[in-house]
């Protein structure tokens, strides 16, 4: 009986831990950290928190820290305004979101991998040199994409002026009026996605209005109104993968035929 009630115990344990939320999940991904970059001038320098917004009363590393602790699937906000100067961002993990807002004097980011989204608010000026899945230059900002990208949006909150040149292919561009999409154009031939004052002003010869199998995208959701120049939205929320339980299902169920066959065993050598 001793045996019995251990084996019961074993499969009781297994069986509690199979519903167990992500109790099977044998690898686990790290929480993404917002970065926010400003530039401070008591410092006479750009300084980052591990923060989703600026917050003036706890305190800031130099860039280094930001290169020494980003990884794959963070978020990097920098917020700047007419007295900051120009910045050089080099940043070699894969980045989920970066989002621009107000870097009038200009903003240089470089990457040898990629970034998931890109924003570009209220009057920046960036220049991408990496593969950027998604580009989003809202209002008055002007950005010079140097690599492919999926997706280029002009995206207007309040006024459509925005300045746009791509020199690698565009697989889509869009325009977007507060949310509403207003036209989609699609394969733009390398260095020809020319935007002025939110004009479109590539040769007709160089994209297609008809989108197609080839170097097409599916169109990203609009995300106006959820870049704020914070990283509590801007557009990218971070949501725990869900695993399933089968892995932890299999162990209950074979725990429970090896119970049944220490059962039936004993029953026969009792006999």
């Amino acid at each position: 009986m001793k045996l019995l009630k251990r084996l019961f115990l074993t499969a009781l344990a297994i069986a509690a831990l199979a519903f167990v939320p992500q109790a099977n999940t044998l690898t686990a991904k790290a929480a993404a950290t917002t970065f926010t970059v400003k530039y401070v001038p008591e410092n006479s320098e750009w300084r980052v928190q591990p923060l989703s917004s600026w917050d003036a009363a706890k305190g800031h590393g130099d860039l280094g820290y930001l290169y020494t602790n980003v990884k794959d699937g963070d978020i990097i906000v920098v917020v700047g305004d007419s007295s900051s100067p120009a910045l050089k961002l080099s940043i070699g993990a894969k980045i989920s979101n970066v989002t621009i807002y107000g870097v009038t004097n200009g903003v240089t980011y470089e990457t040898g991998s990629e970034v998931t989204d890109v924003y570009v608010l209220k009057g920046s000026i960036a220049t991408l040199d990496g593969y950027c899945k998604n580009v989003h230059v809202y209002d008055d900002s002007s950005c010079n994409v140097f690599k492919d990208a999926d997706l280029v949006q002009a995206c207007k909150e309040s006024a459509m002026t925005m300045n746009i040149s791509a020199v690698g292919k565009v697989g889509h561009y869009q325009t977007v009026d507060n949310g509403t999409v207003l036209k989609d154009y699609y394969n733009f031939a390398a260095n020809t996605l020319r935007v002025e004052k939110g004009e479109l002003k590539t040769n007709a010869a160089n994209y297609s209005t008809t989108a197609t199998a080839t170097g097409t995208t599916t169109p990203a959701q609009t995300s106006t109104g959820t870049a704020t120049g914070t990283a509590t939205n801007n557009g990218a929320s971070v949501s725990p993968k869900t695993g399933e339980n089968s892995y932890a299902m299999l162990l209950f169920a074979g725990a429970i035929f090896c119970f049944a066959g220490a059962f039936v065993t004993r029953k026969k050598i009792a006999r």
